[in-house]
């Protein structure tokens, strides 16, 4: 069974996740629909607060801003999933560090959470900003811009970066490229 899904539940709260992948430092952002409330988070925080958050609150849409998906080519080397992410490709720079982080993130969620829940997950792509942002900030950017946020789907061949998701999520662009 499926802890993650790639179709959205309009029913369901939102939870932004700006999720960085620091051994030290705050990195992660978090903040959700209906809520003032804004964090920044060590990861492990970060991990912790969104279990007891789910587990507590029930389901929501997690919108991720790391990668959620994967192209590789037809030689079998990895490649950009479609022209919204050229110049910040998912397989270098630090597209690499939100595929590691993602990873580790939906695998301790899926060992932490009630069995049986199923979440929505869609990717959040905040790259090409204008000036450097708070973590909380970009989470709740996440979460009230959603709705108005440029759609993509990664390009046909991609995958899911783990077993645990259903389908490749939506990718939603936040920052238009210049």
């Amino acid at each position: 069974m499926y802890r993650y899904i790639a179709e959205t539940d309009a029913d369901l709260p939102l939870l932004g996740i700006d999720l960085g992948y620091s051994a030290k430092t705050k990195s992660c952002g978090v903040a959700r629909s209906n809520s003032n409330d804004l964090r920044a988070l060590c990861f492990g925080e970060c991990i912790n607060h969104v279990v007891q958050l789910i587990n507590e609150r029930g389901p929501h849409v997690l919108i991720l801003e790391a990668v959620l998906s994967t192209y590789h080519n037809p030689d079998g080397n990895p490649d950009i999933r479609g022209e919204f992410e050229k110049g910040r490709g998912w397989y270098h720079g630090p597209g690499v560090t939100t595929f590691a982080a993602a990873l580790r993130f939906l695998d301790q969620l899926d060992q932490q959470l009630l069995p049986g829940l199923k979440l929505p997950l869609v990717e959040g792509f905040l790259s090409y900003k204008p000036t450097r942002t708070r973590h909380e900030d970009d989470a709740r950017r996440l979460v009230d811009e959603f709705a108005v946020a440029e759609r993509f789907a990664p390009c046909e061949g991609s995958q899911p970066i783990c077993l645990e998701i259903e389908g490749v999520p939506e990718i939603r662009r936040y920052n238009p490229r210049f």
